[in-house]
């Protein structure tokens, strides 16, 4: 007979808002967003270098190897902008991940990475990149141009 055996890691921040006299919530909130405002320039350079390293794979000839580096960049990409705020960015590298994801290599498909690579590079600055009309705009084409190579490949029949 086996015995079964819990094992539940320590939660120190569970711990401390439990703790008479710890940390509040909104003290909580407060030093991680002061944590994170610390390190928004270094992380900025970070996603700007990403964006540049994204551009020169997308320049070489597409295979399944590159595609993969691309999406978990592109995934990187997603999940540090959406942490600093800029969802656009984050919204664009989404839609590149799902266009990364999707198995249609079509001719195409290299001009709307391109087009993707381009988009995320504009938004990552919404200041110059337009008002917010013109950046939703950009994330509807850009939604709009996935969902062209996804369809297809949804609705075909498999082949017998």
């Amino acid at each position: 007979m086996s015995v079964v055996r819990r094992f539940r890691p320590e939660n120190r921040l569970a711990k401390l808002l439990e703790t008479p006299g710890g940390v509040s919530v909104g003290q909580a909130l407060s030093k991680a967003s002061a944590a994170l405002e610390s390190i928004r320039e270094s992380c900025m350079q970070a996603l700007d270098q990403k964006l540049v390293v994204l551009a020169n794979m997308a320049a070489r000839p597409a295979n399944a190897a590159r595609d993969e580096a691309m999406y978990l960049l592109a995934n990187e990409i997603f999940n540090e902008s959406g942490s600093f705020g800029l969802s656009e960015l984050s919204a664009a590298a989404y839609s590149l991940c799902t266009l990364l994801d999707s198995e249609d290599r079509s001719g195409t498909r290299a001009a709307t990475i391109r087009v993707h690579i381009d988009s995320m590079r504009a938004l990552r600055h919404p200041d110059m990149a337009g008002d917010q009309a013109a950046r939703a705009a950009v994330l509807e084409g850009l939604r709009n141009l996935t969902a062209r190579h996804i369809e297809p490949l949804l609705t075909e029949e498999p082949s017998t």
